[in-house]
């Protein structure tokens, strides 16, 4: 009777070798990992005014995603780079800061000034770029951007008009801007 060899089993190759680590990811790979969605805010929250700013921000920021390829724990950093705004009126802008929330009295970091009345629909698309650590080990940066869509926000753009007028629409329901008043 002779003893197993030093593969231990003696009967056939023992199991599969583990592939190499992964050192690449593709931009087309990226562009499909589950990366979260933005969520964009508008101040004042669903309307605005003809010619006077409305202030546009975002809460994205870095995220992590954990995987596993070719038996590897995996993790990705993507990292938020620009942010390209569609104001819902034809217009927009790319910036590389995601805005703020205004303080009171104070100028929007991203704002658009509607130049008509009427209903629009703003949203974003941020741009990421991404690292990868295999196993904890050093960041590799991956190939290429992955482009996210955020949410819609509805805003209802209103005129604004000022009258001077000498008597209110109590005693003159005829007056300038008097019809709505008056109902």
């Amino acid at each position: 009777m002779s003893e197993p060899g030093p593969g231990g089993g003696g009967g056939g190759g023992g199991a599969p070798a583990r592939p190499d680590p992964p050192t690449h990811i593709p931009e087309s790979q990226f562009q499909n990992f589950d990366i979260p969605a933005p969520t964009i805010y508008a101040w004042p929250k669903d309307w605005a005014v003809v010619g006077k700013p409305a202030a546009f921000w975002t809460d994205t920021d870095v995220s992590y995603i954990d995987m596993t390829l070719l038996t590897y724990a995996v993790k990705v950093k993507v990292t938020p780079e620009r942010f390209n705004w569609d104001f819902g009126d034809g217009s927009g802008t790319t910036t590389t800061s995601k805005g703020a929330k205004p303080l009171p009295g104070g100028a929007p970091q991203i704002g658009h000034e509607y130049q008509e009345s009427g209903t629009v629909s703003a949203s974003m698309t941020a741009t990421f770029s991404g690292e990868f650590s295999v196993d904890g080990g050093p960041w590799l940066p991956i190939d290429g951007f992955a482009h996210v869509a955020s949410n819609d926000i509805g805003i209802e753009v209103y005129r604004y008009h000022r009258y001077l007028v000498d008597e209110d629409c109590y005693s003159n329901p005829r007056g300038p801007d008097c019809a709505r008043s008056a109902r």
